[in-house]
């Protein structure tokens, strides 16, 4: 359902509201941190020191442009609305199998000395799927049962959810977690250790996650095959929830492959 002017006006404010406590919350704590002194950097802030996992979170977003630039195009020239539940299954696979097949063809020099399941990417891309078809799956529920959203267009479904979104999903969500990587590190990569920088990760985290949702949630009302009852709801409460999912998601993803140097045997540590 469409929101009537009055709506969007209290949904501005109520958003404006919310991202201007994250930010003062952020601000503030931020404040309180002392920066590390450097006397030598080894490397770029924020950059993985695990070559492999350095390599693959850059390639990540590599690839991300090009999805990203794919989905502006078929929003900007509604080329969906031509599609059947094939058109667009032949759109979302490729965004998946970029991750799946491009970093294999060209691996970088550091990546050339490892068999392919000991690659950070390989354990990424293992990761997001497990993680987003669980998303997919159960979490998606909550949207049609409590926030009445529908996807309405023509497709094949599993567990009443097409699974063309099972594959855009794993795009998404290789390209969100590399973006939150990079965020988490650059702060431990900045500031001295402590209960402050700790609280202070936990909130961007925090932010990050609700962002993250809200994001989501605001591009894809330009897809007018994908609805809800109450978009106030969905927004405010419903990209809390959704963002519940990345506060899990982001520090757990982050410690995969993050203490392991190039060439390191797998073990469960990594992991956990």
């Amino acid at each position: 359902a469409k929101m009537a002017s009055g709506d969007m006006e209290s949904l501005g404010r109520a958003m404006g509201a919310i991202f201007a406590t994250m930010g003062a919350v952020l601000a503030a704590s931020n404040l309180t941190l002392t920066r590390k002194k450097v006397t030598k950097r080894t490397k770029p802030r924020g950059a993985a020191v695990n070559l492999s996992k350095r390599r693959g979170e850059a390639i990540c977003l590599k690839l991300a442009a090009v999805w990203i630039a794919a989905v502006v195009v078929v929003i900007a020239t509604q080329a969906y609305e031509s599609w059947g539940p094939w058109g667009y299954m032949g759109f979302c696979t490729p965004c998946a199998l970029l991750y799946v097949t491009v970093p294999y063809i060209f691996p970088g020099e550091e990546e050339r000395q490892l068999p392919w399941k000991d690659r950070y990417i390989t354990k990424a891309n293992l990761w997001i799927a497990i993680f987003s078809f669980i998303g997919n799956y159960w979490y998606t529920h909550y949207f049609y049962r409590v926030l009445k959203a529908r996807y309405t267009f023509d497709a094949h479904r599993l567990n009443d959810v097409p699974i063309c979104l099972y594959l855009m999903t794993h795009a998404y969500f290789m390209f969100y977690h590399a973006m939150s990587n990079f965020a988490i590190r650059f702060i431990r990569d900045a500031y001295a250790a402590g209960k402050r920088r700790f609280f202070f990760e936990c909130a961007v985290i925090g932010a990050m996650s609700y962002a993250t949702a809200f994001g989501e949630a605001l591009t894809i009302c330009a897809f007018p095959y994908y609805s809800f009852q109450d978009r106030y709801q969905a927004y405010t409460l419903g990209s809390a929830f959704y963002g519940i999912y990345f506060l899990v998601s982001y520090p757990m993803f982050f410690s995969v492959d993050e203490d392991a140097r190039l060439g390191a045997r797998y073990n469960t540590s990594q992991w956990s």
